[in-house]
């Protein structure tokens, strides 16, 4: 089997692109569930409150690169660049091809100069807690028994029709006052024009975590006369 060189993906370009290499797998701690320890007087222990969410987490990854004495520089520049850019802020690593993260913020650091050609950096990379499927991007038709295998995902609603329609995911709804065509996007908690990105909030009344896609059997309908494509947003901690 030929294996083919360690690389990573930071809003769809690859740090081999820009002349860096990556000297090592990073090391990606698990995500740490928020958790409040609660001291009541004259009680024995703690209570516990849990809100049954994770906190960010980040880790390093060490990049090396080459270039003359008089490019070492604009090397540096072009990959702050890259990395500092607006863009999809997903990260993807070529030994884990199915999967992305979705990035929050990245500090740079120092560029360290280990000899006259030759520098090493090092950013720090903060992400959301869950790593995503890329499958979890396409759209599911056949959604009335909706299969989660994987954590809790928040997904988004496409929805074509004209008029008011109640969405139903588990027994719980959501109505929305539909103009042609509307995205119900409950990860960000907005609904919004799916043709043209106008915001369309108030043509919806509900909660948008009700919307979740649960582990296991999900049970998915919407009103007569309308049709929805499901993005299940699939992930994982």
């Amino acid at each position: 089997m030929i294996h083919q060189p360690y690389d990573l993906y930071y809003n769809g370009e690859s740090a081999a692109q820009h002349g860096v290499y990556v000297v090592r797998r990073p090391d990606i701690p698990a995500p740490e569930e928020k958790v409040e320890y609660v001291e009541v007087r004259g009680r024995n222990g703690s209570l516990t409150v849990r809100e049954k969410t994770y906190q960010d987490i980040e880790f390093e990854i060490e990049l090396n690169y080459m270039a003359e004495p008089e490019s070492w520089a604009q090397t540096f520049r072009e990959v702050k660049k890259w990395l500092l850019s607006d863009g999809s802020r997903e990260l993807r690593f070529t030994d884990d091809p199915g999967f992305f993260r979705k990035v929050k913020g990245i500090a740079m650091g120092t560029n360290e100069r280990t000899s006259i050609r030759i520098g090493k950096i090092t950013p720090t990379f903060r992400c959301d807690p869950f790593e995503y499927l890329i499958a979890g991007r396409n759209p599911v038709t056949d959604y009335t028994n909706l299969y989660n295998p994987y954590d809790t995902a928040a997904p988004a609603y496409r929805i074509t029709g004209e008029g008011v329609c109640t969405l139903t995911v588990n027994e719980k709804t959501l109505k929305a006052n539909v103009g042609q065509n509307l995205t119900i996007d409950t990860d960000l908690q907005v609904a919004y024009r799916t043709d043209s990105g106008e915001i369309k909030n108030t043509a919806v009344s509900g909660k948008y975590e009700d919307l979740y896609l649960l582990e296991g059997e999900n049970h998915i309908n919407i009103t007569k006369g309308f049709t929805l494509q499901v993005i299940p947003n699939w992930r994982c901690l």
